[in-house]
């Protein structure tokens, strides 16, 4: 799997749910930014709709991002097709009518872009609701004409064992702590990736040594992100993909 260093060994930059800090978060429109900014990797969030059809979507509920106080799994993919998702409460009418992407249209977007991988987050309220192997199901059939791009990740483990059998690639794990039971896991796991947060980081990345990369979230301050870098993080996930880019060419190391 190729990896584009942003510049004099910065680590890599995760365009976490797109380009949230000028974009509404999971929408395509963020995504092709982000891509634009210079961004060779991306993170996504997954939710199912009612009729279980995998839509970019962090929270259960749509109320953040769209002002409705309902779950997605509520609403079919013909209803989800007329919310509006432009977060209203960040942007005003900016972005009024962005509606919420399809995971099979990031995907063939996402095909015309060979050198651009994508962490898919399967979330654990859809997991839930619908049961892993569902869940698991739809996500990798929407997924399927750019498999290679795709890294499986969920702070569900067990999900992940289940998209591997349904042909994944790479899985990534999203630990929440370092304690014995999660170090036994990760053993029997194997995940190309685990994902942590920054003040776990320290603590977990001396805890699990193993072959599999480490990814801290969320970082916007460059020179954070090479400290974090120092102590072997390398890939660090941003909501500010340009100017977290831009930080480390106006300042390298």
């Amino acid at each position: 799997m190729a990896e584009t260093k942003t510049k004099n060994d910065a680590p890599t930059l995760v365009a976490h749910r797109g380009y949230p800090l000028r974009y509404p978060e999971n929408t395509l429109i963020g995504f092709q930014a982000a891509v634009e900014a210079g961004a060779a990797w991306v993170e996504c969030d997954v939710q199912l709709s009612r009729d279980q059809v995998p839509f970019l979507c962090h929270d259960a509920s749509l109320k953040r991002t769209a002002g409705i106080d309902r779950p997605i799994m509520d609403l079919t993919a013909a209803e989800l097709a007329d919310v509006d998702v432009g977060e209203r409460a960040r942007f005003e009418v900016r972005f009024k009518s962005t509606r919420p992407t399809k995971l099979e249209v990031l995907a063939l977007w996402l095909k015309a872009l060979p050198d651009v991988r994508v962490f898919v987050e399967i979330k654990r309220q859809s997991l839930k609701h619908f049961g892993a192997a569902l869940v698991v199901q739809r996500v990798m059939q929407a997924v399927r004409p750019v498999r290679k791009q795709c890294i499986i990740i969920s702070f569900d483990a067990p999900c992940l064992e289940v998209a591997r059998e349904h042909g994944a690639v790479a899985v990534g794990w999203a630990i929440k702590d370092a304690e014995p039971a999660t170090v036994a896991t990760a053993a029997a796991l194997k995940p190309e990736f685990l994902f942590a947060g920054d003040t776990l980081f320290p603590t977990a990345h001396a805890a699990l040594p193993g072959p599999w990369r480490w990814a801290v979230y969320e970082i916007q301050d460059a020179v954070y992100a090479r400290r974090l870098a120092a102590q072997g993080a390398q890939l660090i996930e941003t909501d500010a993909i340009a100017e977290m880019h831009n930080a480390f060419a106006a300042n390298p190391a």
